[in-house]
């Protein structure tokens, strides 16, 4: 597979990925339109409106993270770290995931392009937390850039198809909407010059990211 057939092959399975994590709350936000149309009785009226204003709501959050994630957006500059902590509270709000915020320096004083690296890292340990639990963001720019994202709950782990495509010998082959993320986060990783290391422990995920100083 050349150089245009991996990256036309990401971007599909990435548009993808897209696509599914947005069909569930556009699909609550039509149901709840249908609802209002009919003719219900207040109580009745007053779910509705909190059925597709909390999917609209989801659905936004969705958009919005994956645009820096994923998109051209995620490689500006001067990005706020409050607008990025509430990108990735947003992403999570849906799941049961908290987020221990602790990037703050890393936003502001590190390299470009480390925003959309933590958004991705953050999307990484969600899926590595099937019955929930906490993400903690943090890094350390006193040797360099360290970037730590780690995933804390019952059962934490990767599905085997994220794990073989953080592998350097991933096969773009065998990449799936589901496990084109891992691979993505790794590239970015190593645009920026580093390598994305994982730590397993009991109940416990740690992504792990060094970049130059």
């Amino acid at each position: 597979m050349n150089a245009l057939q991996v990256d036309l092959r990401v971007a599909e399975l990435l548009a993808s990925r897209l696509c599914h994590d947005l069909v569930s709350p556009i699909g609550a936000v039509n149901n709840g339109m249908e609802l209002l149309e009919e003719d219900l009785d207040p109580e009745m009226v007053g779910d509705a409106v909190k059925l597709a204003s909390g999917s609209a709501r989801q659905a936004s959050a969705t958009v919005q993270f994956y645009r820096l994630a994923f998109g051209q957006a995620g490689q500006q500059v001067e990005m706020d770290p409050a607008q990025l902590r509430r990108l990735a509270e947003g992403y999570l709000g849906p799941h049961k995931a908290n987020l221990d915020w602790r990037a703050d320096q890393l936003i502001s004083d590190g390299p470009d392009g480390t925003g959309k690296l933590l958004l991705n890292l953050v999307a990484l340990a969600l899926e590595a937390l099937p019955r929930g639990g906490t993400i903690v963001a943090g890094a350390d720019l006193s040797d360099g850039v360290h970037i730590g994202v780690s995933a804390e709950g019952q059962a934490a782990r990767l599905r085997d198809e994220s794990a073989a495509a953080l592998r350097p010998d991933a096969d773009v082959g065998t990449l799936t909407p589901r496990s084109v993320q891992a691979y993505f986060t790794q590239l970015v990783a190593t645009r920026l010059g580093g390598k994305l290391a994982v730590q397993d422990e009991t109940d416990r995920l740690i992504f792990q990211v060094r970049l130059a100083g």
